[in-house]
């Protein structure tokens, strides 16, 4: 995953302009499709789960535009959003990874998932770094 990062509008917070395979892509678009469905189980009955089904389908958005503009498209993620893909597809890994027969597809997506696991961890810890910068570099001025 290629990642670089810049200082966001607001001056406080930096964003990320990543470009993710489309294979992978498609692999974190299904681990939120997972989560989404998960929710719905659930109810939307707390506020909580409502806005987390809002940014699901806000990343899932993002995900489906890069899908559409080609292989080398950028996705510009925020702090929570990078968080957000780190978190459901490390859940995704560990609830589906199972010893019980799994298609070659899942096991497919479970493979990428597995694989885009440590580059979504760097990415949130660059976030911390990166915020902490813009911080930084905000007081200064």
């Amino acid at each position: 995953m290629d990642r670089r990062y810049r200082i966001a509008p607001d001056g406080r917070s930096v964003v990320c302009y990543a470009v993710v395979g489309r294979e992978e892509n498609e692999a974190l678009s299904e681990a939120l499709a997972w989560r989404r469905e998960e929710i719905g189980r659930n109810g939307l009955e707390e506020v909580s789960a409502v806005l987390e089904l809002r940014a699901l389908m806000t990343l899932d958005d993002l995900l489906g535009v890069a899908r559409e503009c080609g292989p080398d498209a950028t996705l510009t993620l925020t702090r929570d959003q990078g968080s957000l893909l780190c978190q459901i597809s490390g859940a995704y890994v560990t609830e589906r990874d199972t010893d019980s027969y799994q298609p070659p597809e899942e096991r497919d997506r479970i493979a990428r998932l597995r694989a885009t696991a440590g580059p979504l961890m760097d990415l949130c810890c660059e976030f911390a770094a990166g915020d902490e910068e813009a911080r930084e570099h905000l007081i200064a001025v």
